[in-house]
């Protein structure tokens, strides 16, 4: 058996590759979580390399679906994402002129598969609905039936027979718009289906199972594993294998219900596959490249690029958590890749002679490294924090003479959310955040797979067994001076929103309660809409204090959606409630608004927006807090000198002297409620600063020097007093 290997490899998005459509032998399109759908068209026809891509379109939002419509009159591209339209551009369309030539409202959410067949157009989403449609937008059959996204949908048979699948763990067979058959598939979320060329279909599942159905009888005809973690997509090649790919890094190759070759790639998620008709594949993964595939020995890449691909493979590390509880007293040593693999793609752990856990794949008859396991850095088992478990939990000392700070950290996880994460527990300077990101980057073990290890910490002490590590101070102040990112609060701990979201929900009359899971299920479809709409209903419906969930909700999720038309209504609510932290969190959503792409910015241009946000309610609870908190957090001084000085960062970025000489009043203001604290007057003199640099006014001056004379000790104020100065 010839078997398939590298023929190229494709860069040009910034983000993880979602989707991908292959129409002909010699060209490709893919969409992106980094909002762009690029095609791309080989150098010749019979050539193994593409030429660099050209942008099609740009959406404001992930592009998470693909389909090619061909009607025999007109070829377009179909699009669907996350800003829930469904987009149709010309092939020859360019990013210059970026409007599609049809878009289709009509779905509540993303919009997740697409498929297409001569004049329809079939789409799923997270809306729990299926819809097809013809080229003028109106909806022919609108399929209701689902309890929760429809992940997948396939014309089936012809225009009129179509089969869908969701995360409510069902296959369903619709005739003429209408429900047909139902079939409860999967023991997890079925993510997609194809069409086989015998007329049978098959699904794959996060149970990590795929299964094939007679297409007739709709009955289970048989079930491949192999996989390890969640499969994510299907296709078929012309000579009729089947291909999957998933999250356990593999592309499997199936043929008569056996795996008969298996692909790793050195990233966390493999989340889509193609082929092309001429029997070619591509693949788009989580580290933002496409890779295609080859059995022509035309199109394989020159050897040092197999090579490359090969030691990248052998380098990835990936996390425990992908395996499960691993007994590393128990795993045979390097002898065992002396004995022959049952199955192909059979994956074996080893010990090796320095103790490190190592993977191997049986592929063509013999056993290739495909890469390390990190395990905790002090013990084999997970470490335990606040309710949460953690590869590390660092001991971090900021400033000589105070206790340590505990810093969780898993290696599967974004090193800038643990980052964030850290400082918002902590009520740390934002500034520290590259600091902390390098000091996580240094110290925790298994990054290496998607991570670009820059600026290492210095000067300092590594412990990788868990013990006390030092992280040196912050840079020199004088590199932040004007200030020229916004601030957020991003923390977003699901376990604890869930549970907080429980028990007040649990406290309502019954007429206000809501379903008890309802948050838990829209986090884990990622339906940032529908937690607005949850939010609304809460913010609208519950009081006494409860209301606060609803405006923490929005908190974390406002940069991840459009500006709905209640949003405001809902944020002036909240400032002008009297539960001091209904006000902080309702300020918070507005800090965190600056960051929201497209609109965020926007927003505070206007001069009307300050003064409904900076009134004497706002001054009043700030006395009342100042009052009552005796040395604790002073939650709403800290959010109220951040969203301070995120104005004074859109102030200098766009030089508005109006909404300057309104911050300076209100540092005027301000200042004297903020003082007492040590954070809040930080990020205080930080904006101050930042308005100095825009124009070096005396007041400022005298403001700033204010705030030195009661923190003339702490090296962070020095340091912003030599730049003023």
């Amino acid at each position: 058996m010839t078997a398939f290997q590298l023929s190229a490899t494709l860069s040009g998005h910034e983000d993880d590759v979602k989707c991908l459509i292959a129409p002909t032998d010699d060209f490709l399109v893919s969409g992106s979580r980094d909002s762009t759908i690029r095609v791309w068209y080989r150098s010749s026809l019979k050539s193994r390399e593409f030429n660099a891509s050209i942008i099609n379109h740009k959406t404001s939002s992930f592009v998470n679906s693909l389909a090619y419509y061909d009607d025999g009159k007109e070829q377009l591209i179909v699009s669907g994402g996350s800003d829930n339209l469904i987009n149709m551009t010309s092939l020859a369309a360019t990013v210059d002129v970026n409007e599609p030539q049809y878009c289709f409202v009509g779905h509540a959410a993303n919009i997740c598969t697409l498929d297409a067949l001569g004049d329809l157009i079939l789409s799923g989403s997270w809306d729990s609905t299926a819809k097809a449609w013809n080229r003028t937008g109106d909806v022919v059959y609108n399929l209701r039936g689902h309890q929760g996204s429809v992940l997948g949908v396939k014309f089936f048979k012809g225009k009129d027979k179509i089969i869908t699948c969701g995360a409510d763990k069902t296959i369903k067979v619709w005739n003429k718009g209408q429900l047909v058959k139902s079939i409860v598939a999967h023991e997890d979320a079925v993510r997609d289906l194809v069409v086989l060329g015998n007329g049978d279909f098959a699904s794959c599942s996060n149970d990590g199972i795929i299964k094939i159905w007679d297409g007739d009888s709709f009955e289970l005809k048989q079930t491949l594993s192999g996989h390890q973690s969640f499969i994510y997509s299907l296709c078929v090649l012309p000579d009729g294998d089947l291909v999957s790919c998933g999250e356990d890094r593999s592309v499997r190759f199936w043929r008569n219900g056996r795996c008969i070759q298996a692909i790793t790639l050195p990233c966390m998620s493999v989340w889509k596959v193609v082929a092309f008709p001429n029997g070619d594949i591509a693949v788009g993964s989580s580290d933002s490249l496409i890779r295609v595939f080859t059995k022509d020995s035309s199109r394989v890449a020159p050897e040092p690029e197999l090579r490359e691909f090969s030691e990248s493979v052998k380098n990835s590390s990936v996390g425990e958590n992908l395996y499960g509880t691993i007994d590393k007293e128990r795993l045979p040593g390097e002898g065992a890749l002396s004995y022959t693999g049952t199955t192909e793609g059979e994956t074996k752990m080893i010990l090796s002679a320095i103790s490190t856990i190592e993977i191997y794949q049986w592929t063509n008859k013999k056993w290739i490294k495909i890469g390390q396991v990190e395990r905790s850095a002090s013990s084999d088992k997970k470490k335990s924090y606040q309710g949460g478990q953690y590869d590390y939990v660092f001991d971090v000392d900021v400033e000589d003479g105070k206790p340590s700070l505990k810093l969780p950290f898993n290696v599967t996880e974004n090193p800038y959310e643990a980052a964030d994460r850290f400082l918002a527990d902590n009520d740390l300077p934002y500034s520290y955040l590259q600091q902390v990101v390098n000091f996580i980057l240094q110290n925790a073990q298994g990054m290496n797979v998607e991570q670009t290890v820059q600026n290492t910490v210095q000067n300092t002490t590594q412990d990788v067994n868990g013990k006390r590590s030092r992280m040196d101070k912050p840079p020199s102040i004088n590199g932040i001076l004007p200030q020229s990112s916004y601030l957020s609060f991003s923390k977003f701990d699901v376990a604890m929103m869930t549970a907080g979201f429980r028990k007040l929900n649990s406290q309502q009359p019954q007429s206000c309660q809501l379903e008890s899971n309802q948050v838990e299920t829209l986090i884990s479809c990622e339906d940032y809409e529908g937690l607005a709409q949850l939010a609304s209903k809460i913010i609208n419906t519950w009081q006494n204090g409860s209301e606060l969930i609803g405006f923490d909700i929005l908190r974390a999720i406002v940069t991840k959606i459009k500006p709905f038309e209640s949003l405001f209504v809902l944020i002036r609510k909240g400032l002008s409630s009297d539960n001091l932290k209904v006000q902080m969190m309702a300020l918070r959503v507005l800090v965190n608004v600056f960051s929201a792409s497209q609109w965020g910015e926007v927003t505070f241009m206007e001069t009307e927006v300050f003064d409904v946000i900076f009134t004497q309610h706002l001054t009043d609870l700030l006395k009342q807090e100042s009052e009552g908190k005796n040395g604790k957090k002073r939650l709403l001084s800290i959010t109220v000198a951040t969203l301070l000085l995120n104005y004074t960062v859109l102030i200098n970025k766009f030089h508005s002297q109006d909404l300057y000489a309104k911050s300076v009043e209100a540092c005027d203001e301000y200042l004297p409620l903020l003082l007492s604290d040590e954070e809040s007057s930080y990020r205080f003199v930080v904006g101050i600063g930042t308005l100095y640099c825009m124009e070096k006014k005396e007041s400022l001056k005298e403001l700033a020097d204010s705030i030195f004379g009661v923190y003339a000790a702490a090296e962070r104020f020095a340091k912003i007093k030599e730049s003023i100065i």
